[in-house]
């Protein structure tokens, strides 16, 4: 598939998706399908990925892909996204514009649950932020708070507490 067809993909309530309302409401269809290309073209301009829209999504960088994971979810206008590691395996030169489109989410009113283990965009994206070690919660709060706890100290980088 491309990119502009994965992000068609995830539109919310596509009527044209029953059998029987692609018979019934054909021009309605026709008129949510035109609306869903525009939000797709004006994502894939969003994410800087609009010079890639007939691409397979096999051949796109590490970073593009994470790009296009985050514009399917936001197709579907999501109250709350979850992300696993949006930075991993991704160049350098597109965490911060990862980061960025982050910001942006949250700005539009979107809740952003982040699994990351860069503590430096933790610091910069989240408000709260827990910590769980071998599955068990360890402790939340503001990065400062955490990343001073001797619990979380201990269990992240091997210091006894004095």
């Amino acid at each position: 598939m491309t990119v502009f067809e994965h992000l068609m993909l995830y539109g919310r309530k596509q009527l044209g998706e029953g059998v029987l309302a692609g018979l019934i409401s054909g021009s309605r269809v026709k008129r949510e399908e035109e609306d869903l290309r525009e939000r797709a073209l004006a994502m894939a301009r969003i994410l800087k990925l609009d010079h890639v829209l007939d691409n397979l999504v096999t051949d796109l960088s590490g970073g593009q892909k994470k790009l296009l994971e985050i514009g399917r979810a936001l197709i579907s206008e999501p109250d709350l996204i979850l992300l696993d590691e949006p930075m991993a395996g991704v160049n350098p030169a597109l965490v911060e514009q990862i980061a960025e489109h982050l910001k942006d989410i949250r700005a539009r009113g979107v809740s952003v649950l982040l699994i990351e283990h860069e503590m430096a965009l933790i610091e910069q994206l989240c408000d709260e932020v827990v910590v769980m070690a071998a599955g068990k919660f360890l402790t939340r709060g503001s990065f400062k708070d955490v990343a001073g706890n001797k619990t979380v100290q201990e269990a992240y980088l091997g210091m006894k507490r004095s």
